[in-house]
């Protein structure tokens, strides 16, 4: 009978890919949630990290981006778990620190009250410039990195809409997996366009395309 039910819960998840709590108590004939969450538990399931942790799904169904986030409409899941978990991994991985209007964004969800906690759990650090807080690693010599970047990024004269246009076409000519900086830089070269390599990595940064390794 227990089968029976783990079949009907699977077969719902590779039908619908994501189903909210009530749903997996009623395919289950559950009289408690503590009932249903066990029978997750048997499928390897993942919470979403949008909607207070209310929708579930299979770990193999989600195609994750390369930050490890997925969309099922407006309901986020992450592969490095609760919005908690997620954020302190994005800034982790940042190449320049990430503003709470860079995360919102980048999640789809109000991040304020979660980059205060973190701070002051000291999970993540923050500095302010500009008037804005900006949130970086804990780790010193991470957030060396990210600051310098940040500030390296700040000093940047802003590029004409032209060339940020011809980088972005090439960058689309060549598509063929993910963007590559050196790629695309060759590729304008060899058509004798004279915007450098420099340039074509400050469009990748602003742009978010540059190559982002697997955990």
């Amino acid at each position: 009978m227990k089968k029976n039910l783990l079949d009907n819960l699977k077969n719902a998840f590779l039908k619908k890919s994501v189903l909210e709590i009530h749903d997996v108590i009623n395919l289950v004939n559950a009289t408690s949630r503590m009932t249903a969450y066990r029978y997750l538990k048997k499928l390897d399931y993942l919470s979403s990290y949008t909607h207070a942790r209310q929708f579930y799904t299979l770990k193999n169904i989600p195609e994750f981006d390369r930050d490890g986030l997925w969309y099922f409409g407006d309901i986020g899941f992450s592969k490095h778990g609760t919005l908690m978990e997620t954020i302190v991994h994005l800034i982790n991985h940042s190449k320049n620190g990430k503003t709470s209007s860079d995360l919102k964004k980048q999640q789809h969800v109000y991040v304020q009250n979660a980059l205060l906690s973190l701070v002051k759990d000291k999970k993540i650090s923050r500095e302010q410039q500009d008037g804005v807080y900006v949130y970086f690693s804990t780790d010193s010599e991470t957030s060396r990195k990210q600051m310098e970047k940040r500030n390296e990024k700040g000093c940047r004269k802003q590029l004409p809409e032209w060339i940020v246009a011809e980088i972005l076409i090439e960058i689309i000519r060549s598509l063929t997996g993910i963007p590559d900086i050196d790629e695309v830089a060759t590729r304008l070269s060899k058509r004798g366009s004279l915007i450098t390599r420099a340039q074509v990595e400050q469009v990748f940064e602003e742009h978010d395309l540059e190559k982002k390794t697997p955990d």
